[in-house]
């Protein structure tokens, strides 16, 4: 996906640049890491962790022009029952613009392409349930610690729920 969809970068007034949104690939891994660990400091990224989500899954980045890393979403298979998608990283200055939403649109249209019946996704705490509820996700684990998010977007449960053909 090297010249694939584009979102706007710049604050309401301002002159907007494009930003791109790619395919990231086991070449990435450092710049992931980099972006992980700048999204989420109290959050260390195993040094082999990043390989295997990209093996067994994959990843959406979004970058600026000048190719810095924003945003990205990473996902993998959940044991036959859909993906276990990992929460958005945002760096810290992108907070608030839309693009973990916009990545999160773009995993779900990949899921229903490929017949994934349900995204998962496991949260640190509760403070992020209110998004991924406004995203369309259902709390399935209210856990004290960590709560479960799933959202159901392909496969046959449609045909089963009395949808027309």
């Amino acid at each position: 996906m090297n010249r694939g969809p584009s979102a706007l970068l710049a604050p309401a007034g301002e002159a907007y640049q494009a930003a791109k949104l790619r395919w990231a690939t086991l070449a990435d891994c450092e710049r992931l890491r980099t972006l992980f660990a700048t999204a989420r400091p109290d959050e260390p990224e195993g040094d082999d962790s990043m390989p295997e989500w990209l093996e067994h899954g994959g990843a959406l980045l979004l970058e600026d022009q000048q190719g810095r890393a924003l945003c990205a979403v990473r996902w993998r298979e959940a044991s036959g029952r859909g993906w276990q998608l990992d929460r958005i990283a945002t760096v810290p200055d992108s907070h608030g613009l839309g693009f973990g939403r916009w990545l999160m649109t773009k995993v779900e249209a990949l899921a229903i392409r490929y017949n994934v019946p349900s995204l998962t996704v496991s949260l640190m705490d509760g403070d992020d349930v209110g998004y991924y509820r406004r995203l369309g996700y259902d709390v399935v684990d209210d856990g004290s610690v960590a709560p479960v998010v799933r959202k159901r977007v392909g496969g046959t449960w449609q045909m089963q729920e009395g949808w027309a053909r």
